[in-house]
């Protein structure tokens, strides 16, 4: 029996899905709901609650929970809920742990496998950071897989009666993400033409927006600053959020917090928020989303007026601003047959079907292709950036180049890898630090080193250096980015791990050697009594010592 699930990993709210025959199920969590809030809280017992009891704490604690934590995978090292730091990866987790445990307690049996959904425009330490979440909730990750391709899946499984090629445009506001995304669809194939994105633009700004506003008029009609009151500044968070999906369908909603102390004694403050105050403040942030919009369309060479089937994803986009500016640039209504809220994990299952060789007969030829979301390529001598993998390029990707040395008898090279957002070079983004020791010694320009990119159906970065004349091969480790993330036991280890290696492409004296091995044992003493003190002293001095080994060892590259 399959054992592989689909989720959509929200920064609000995320669901799980399963191919039940030949159509996707939502599998409700064990309140019966279809969509499960990705809020987390620690209560004053150490318990870590995650879901709707998280988001119900918040409003009693707010120091002790988080909502969105999906945004700092790969961006921060920890959040602090209550007196308890814990790992971005750690938290995410919990939340996919929740939706395994909750899909078995539905299904009857144990699940090991998952495909995982994230924005298109998630780079390579955040796909990683998910990955590594995935692990730790107990899920080997078949594949991450992009958000709006996802939804174009699972619209195509809806419509596979279509016989004609169309032009899909997939718009996806998420709560924490905004993706657009166009795709040529004919029957079962479906194949990604360009991909744009935001990754730091989503719901919750709308509602940060909504809050802005209604504090002000809280402090200006009722004399009360909700900024001042970390409580009620996360009930009226909460309120405005409820307020901005009620405004969907209505043209006005009520934020009211009864009983509230203020200068005048106790009052009952109760605000109406209309729908055209909230396409004010929501008309820049959907206005930036129409310019990714019209970008995504001009770069897969598409006009607005061809597109054949429109597909609204995420719970923002069924903000009516949404669909009547989208409608004006594209003349075209969004497909009803959609639910925005569920399609992506709908897609995840479909997807999740297909790679354990379980889709129904009657989808026959089923297949996609993707794309890379971002260039991938090599910081050279100077600054200067050569691209190996380019944005838009199918996947799975390759790329080749050869480089060489640019100092005489150069004994090693470290490679720097960078993902940008687009040709021009902007939006630079470390990936790793590449470190090929054992190169032929010889005069600068002479050795040939052969780097090859290789990039997976899930937009997940390999990389392989070889010296074509010594035969010297080695995998990437990436460590930059990723070292700020660990235990202080983590890091310790992690920079000795990585001075060894660097050591092997330099020449060093007896003391600096001598001082090598001492810092190494110092990492791993440290790391047998779990000592955080010790670790964290270790790792300073082990950052000084990497340093100098840089300043001995020219290990510059260039094209």
């Amino acid at each position: 029996m399959k054992r592989v699930i689909g989720i959509d990993f929200g920064t609000t709210n995320s669901l799980c899905a399963w191919m039940d025959g030949d159509q996707p199920l939502i599998i409700p969590n064990d309140r019966g709901e279809r969509a499960t809030p990705s809020a987390l809280a620690r209560t004053e017992a150490g318990e870590l609650l995650v879901g709707a009891s998280a988001k119900n704490q918040a409003l009693a604690d707010p120091s002790s929970s988080i909502l969105g934590v999906k945004r700092l995978l790969g961006k921060q090292a920890s959040v602090r809920l209550g007196s308890m730091d814990y790992e971005p990866e750690d938290l995410a987790a919990a939340v996919l742990r929740k939706l395994k445990l909750d899909a078995e307690r539905y299904l009857g049996f144990e699940l090991t496998e998952a495909v995982i959904t994230v924005p298109a425009r998630f780079s390579d330490p955040q796909r990683r950071a998910v990955r590594e979440a995935a692990s730790r909730a107990g899920l080997r990750l078949r594949r991450i897989m992009n958000e709006p391709t996802a939804a174009a899946l699972a619209r195509a499984w809806s419509v596979q009666n279509e016989g004609d090629e169309r032009l899909v445009l997939v718009y996806d506001y998420g709560g924490g993400t905004f993706d657009a995304t166009v795709l040529r669809v004919k029957g079962a194939v479906c194949r990604v033409l360009s991909s744009e994105g935001d990754d730091s633009l989503g719901g919750m700004d709308l509602d940060a927006a909504l809050y802005d506003d209604t504090a002000l008029r809280f402090k200006r009609e009722f004399s009360i600053d909700p900024a001042a009151d970390p409580y009620l500044s996360r009930l009226l968070l909460d309120l405005c959020e409820k307020a901005k999906i009620e405004l969907s369908s209505r043209s006005e909603a009520i934020v009211a917090v009864p009983f509230l102390r203020g200068p005048n004694g106790v009052q009952h403050p109760s605000l109406r928020i209309e729908r055209g105050r909230f396409e004010e403040l929501a008309l820049p942030y959907i206005e930036r989303s129409m310019a990714l919009v019209r970008k995504v369309l001009a770069s897969s060479g598409a006009d607005p007026r061809s597109v054949d089937a429109l597909v609204l994803s995420g719970g923002s986009s069924r903000i009516p601003l949404v669909s009547s500016m989208l409608e004006e640039l594209s003349g075209r209504r969004a497909d009803p047959r959609v639910n925005p809220e569920e399609i992506v994990a709908q897609g995840a299952a479909i997807e999740a079907a297909r790679l354990d060789g379980s889709l129904p007969s009657s989808f026959p030829g089923f297949e996609f292709t993707d794309l890379c979301s971002r260039t991938f390529g090599l910081e050279i001598d100077g600054g200067g950036f050569v691209p190996l993998i380019k944005k838009d390029e199918p996947l799975p990707s390759l790329g080749q180049r050869v480089f060489t040395t640019v100092e005489d008898y150069q004994k090693s090279v470290e490679m720097h890898v960078l993902q940008i957002d687009d040709d021009s070079g902007g939006g630079r983004v470390s990936v790793g630090r590449f470190l090929l020791p054992g190169i032929r010694a010889a005069k600068r320009g002479e050795p040939r080193i052969l780097v090859e990119f290789s990039l997976d159906e899930g937009d997940m970065l390999k990389v392989r250096a070889k010296d074509l004349d010594s035969g010297a091969e080695q995998a990437v480790s990436f460590f930059d980015g990723r070292d700020s993330m660990l235990s202080p036991v983590e890091k310790a280890l992690s920079l000795a791990e990585r001075a060894r290696r660097e050591a092997q492409g330099a020449q060093l004296d007896s003391a600096l050697m001598a001082e090598l091995e001492d810092l190494c044992a110092l990492a791993l003493e440290s790391s047998r009594m779990a000592d955080n003190d010790k670790a964290g002293h270790c790792a300073m001095l082990l950052e000084g010592l990497l340093s100098e080994l840089a300043a001995r060892s020219s290990r510059r590259i260039m094209a």
